[in-house]
């Protein structure tokens, strides 16, 4: 048992910095523009057709871990993101920009998500199951509190061409290593668990999946935001690439704590309360960004404040569904849920580019995001579940039991 814990530090260690290269094209967003001449609207559609790759093909991983296990698929998977990042790099034109950044790393990306470690988990432990997943969940601000600040300084003293290039050679040197911590266990369900919960279609039918998709679509698109103007908002606004990199890093610092505290909230109050509060503080955060983002305490306050809902999101989501439906499907229903985040990422991030591209600013997008995330709040919270089959009961009425009960 210590062994697979130790096998799954190393994993998440090496997947969080992995992970740090999905804000590689918002950390050299004005360096890339001048080297390339590229618009804000042209970079933001690499950015969205990565992030389209990332949740188009969330099915197929999953597929691919059952058929040939997660070492293989972990193994392909960040070396496709460490040539993508390399011939990003090196890239003179945007159509070198775009297989690199966008279809090769997309595809690297995909496997940087619960898809692949989720069954892992599942497989490895008995007993602190859910700690585990909690480990697990700190892979993306992880590497967005620890990578981003070091690529940061490469991209200062370096360039951009070869912090990106660094990290892809990185990459691909990690890659076996994370082969080797992980084996290839069986990730089904069994007993009891197995035969509980709901099919797929039972759970498509429900109103409270929709709800918690329309939430997962929402948060994407808020990210997208985030991930792809945040330095270039900043540092437009007078305020210097060092703190913008700080408050990126910083919501990435305060999304970890974000997640185990109403992580914690709902094991004891057993509503969808956390989540609304978390999707709300989102659409806080943009406000705040709009309105004192100007200054540097004010930008890394609503930082903070979007870092709070940054990954609480998804622990929370994936709680209330194992609740609601059951473990039996568990799997494929998550997964197509979580395949909507990436959707609403490339929305956001391409719509985001639109709107400064016609406007000159970015005042839209953050009225949009803000709107967005409290519209989330108010859609998922009506939502009741019940640990009953959800083909029996109607799940906008039922309550999760608390832990006092």
């Amino acid at each position: 048992m210590v062994l697979r814990w130790l096998a799954l530090i190393g994993v998440t260690a090496i997947m969080a910095t992995a992970a740090g290269g999905r804000f590689l094209i918002g950390l050299v967003f004005p360096d890339i523009q001048h080297d390339l001449h590229t618009s804000h609207a042209q970079l933001g559609s690499i950015v969205s057709l990565s992030v389209l790759i990332v949740g188009l093909a969330q099915p197929g991983v999953g597929w691919l871990v059952d058929r040939y296990s997660a070492r293989v698929v972990a193994l392909g998977g960040l070396s496709s993101l460490g040539f993508g990042l390399i011939l990003g790099g090196y890239a003179q034109d945007r159509l070198a920009l775009t297989l690199g950044l966008g279809v090769l790393a997309g595809l690297g990306l995909a496997t940087i998500s619960p898809t692949l470690l989720t069954p892992v988990v599942a497989a490895w432990f008995e007993r602190g199951k859910t700690t585990a997943l909690s480990l697990v969940s700190t892979v993306n601000p992880a590497g967005q509190a620890l990578v981003v600040p070091v690529l940061a300084a490469l991209v200062t003293g370096l360039g951009w061409r070869a912090a990106v290039s660094m990290l892809g050679i990185g990459l691909l040197v990690l890659a076996p290593a994370a082969a080797l911590l992980l084996s290839s266990h069986g990730t089904r369900w069994s007993g009891k668990a197995e035969a509980s919960g709901c099919s797929v279609t039972d759970a498509l039918r429900s109103p409270a999946w929709w709800q918690f998709g329309f939430g997962f679509w929402v948060c994407g698109f808020t990210m997208g935001w985030v991930m792809t103007y945040f330095v270039d908002y900043a540092t437009r606004l007078g305020l210097s690439h060092t703190v913008a990199a700080t408050g990126l890093a910083l919501t990435g610092w305060a999304s970890i704590a974000g997640a185990f505290a109403t992580g914690w909230w709902l094991d004891h109050t057993g509503s969808t309360l956390p989540l609304a509060v978390v999707y709300a503080l989102r659409g806080l955060g943009f406000i705040l960004l709009l309105w004192i983002g100007g200054h540097t305490v004010g930008l890394l306050i609503a930082a903070l404040v979007i870092g709070i809902s940054w990954s609480a999101t998804t622990p929370l989501t994936s709680s209330l569904c194992a609740t609601l439906f059951g473990l039996r499907r568990l799997g494929t229903i998550f997964g197509l849920l979580f395949a909507v985040m990436p959707v609403g990422t490339a929305a956001g991030s391409a719509l985001a580019g639109l709107l400064f591209d016609w406007t000159g600013s970015y005042t839209v997008s953050l009225l949009l995001s803000a709107a967005a995330g409290i519209a989330a709040a108010a859609v998922v919270f009506p939502v009741r579940v019940s640990p009953c089959p959800c083909a029996q009961l109607d799940p906008l009425h039922q309550t999760v039991p608390t832990a006092a009960q």
